[in-house]
C-alpha cells in the first residue's frame, strides 16, 4: 500500500470524520466545504484514494463516498517520495526529508533514499520539490540508506496560481476521433499526452504517447481515441496554488495535470517540466 501525502491524507481523514458523524455516504462538496478547498481538487484526491482501495463510491441521489476498512490502517502513514536530480537526471528518490540546523552556518538535509547515490558523493544535487513546494540544492556528503546533503540553498515556489505557468489552449482530441489524426503530434512534436474533451470541452480522458506507440507497434491503425485514452484524467482548477499542483503530482505519481475553470472546462495543461523550469529560474536568483 502506498503511503499518503498531506493532500490525500487530509481528504481521507475528513471523509472518515464526516462518515463517522453522519453514518452515510459523503459528498465531495461536503469534504471541500470542510477543508475550504475547490471541489474539483477533492474529486482528484478521491479518485486517487479509490484507485488505492481506500474509498468506494455509491451512486444515486443519496450516494457519495464511503471509506473502506483499509482506510483506518493507513491514515497514520505519512511518507512521500521526491526526486533527487543531478545534471538533469533523476538519480534516486528521497523519503522523509528533514532539514537540520537551518539557522546554522552549515544546514543539512537528512533523508532516507531509494536508489544508489554512492557515485555522486560531493556532487551537487537538487532534492524536490517537496510537497511544501520547497527545493533543496546542495552536495551529497553521505550516500547510504540514510543520506546527508549539505545545503547550499533552499528555493521555494512562490504562491501563484497554476494558470500563471500553464500552457493555455492545448491541442485536444475527441473520443470519437481516429488515433491516426494525432500520431504526428507524438512523433514530430514529441507530445507525451493529449487531453481528450467532450462537446462542452470538459476533460474526459488523456491520450498518452505510450499507448499510441503500442497501438502502432501492434498495427492497430484504426483505433478510436476512446479505445486508448486513460479515463478520469487528473485535473486541477486554474486558480489553485502551484504548491497544490506539486502535491497532486507527488501524491499520484503523475507528470501532468489538466487545468480547468470554474465550470470544469479545459483551459490549459501544466506539467512537471513547467514547474521544474520555474524552479530553475528561481535558483538562478539565489
Amino acid at each position: 500500500m502506498s503511503h499518503l501525502t498531506d493532500p490525500v491524507y487530509n481528504v481521507l481523514k475528513t471523509l472518515v470524520e464526516l462518515y463517522n458523524k453522519e453514518n452515510a455516504p459523503i459528498k465531495s462538496r461536503d469534504i471541500a466545504n470542510s477543508l475550504k478547498i475547490h471541489e474539483g481538487y477533492v474529486r482528484n484526491m478521491l479518485s486517487i484514494l479509490k484507485s488505492m482501495g481506500l474509498v468506494v463510491s455509491k451512486a444515486g441521489p443519496h450516494g457519495g463516498y464511503v471509506p473502506t476498512t483499509k482506510a483506518l490502517d493507513v491514515l497514520s502513514r505519512q511518507t512521500f517520495s521526491v526526486p533527487i536530480v543531478s545534471m538533469g537526471n533523476v538519480i534516486g528518490y528521497a523519503l522523509d526529508v528533514t532539514i537540520i540546523g537551518l539557522l546554522s552556518e552549515r544546514p543539512y538535509a537528512l533523508m532516507r533514499v531509494v536508489g544508489d547515490l554512492s557515485g555522486y558523493m560531493e556532487k551537487e544535487v537538487r532534492v524536490g520539490p517537496l510537497p511544501s513546494g520547497v527545493v533543496i540544492v546542495g552536495k551529497i556528503i553521505k550516500a547510504e540508506l540514510e543520506s546527508l546533503v549539505e545545503i547550499s540553498s533552499i528555493v521555494s515556489l512562490p504562491r501563484a496560481p497554476v494558470k500563471s505557468i500553464m500552457t493555455p489552449n492545448p491541442i485536444t482530441a475527441r473520443p470519437e476521433d481516429s488515433v491516426e489524426e494525432y500520431v504526428k503530434y507524438f512523433v514530430e512534436k514529441r507530445f507525451r499526452g493529449i487531453p481528450v474533451v467532450d462537446e462542452q470541452t470538459k476533460p474526459v480522458g488523456l491520450l498518452m504517447a505510450s499507448k499510441v506507440m503500442e497501438a502502432l507497434a501492434n498495427c492497430i491503425l484504426k483505433a478510436k481515441v476512446r479505445d486508448l485514452m486513460a479515463r478520469n484524467p487528473p485535473t486541477i482548477h486554474e486558480d489553485e496554488d502551484l504548491h497544490e499542483a506539486v502535491r497532486l503530482m507527488i501524491s499520484s505519481g503523475i507528470g501532468r495535470l489538466l487545468v480547468v475553470d470554474s465550470e470544469d472546462r479545459l483551459v490549459g495543461i501544466v506539467t512537471r517540466t513547467d514547474i521544474l523550469s520555474k524552479i530553475a529560474t528561481l535558483e538562478q536568483l539565489v
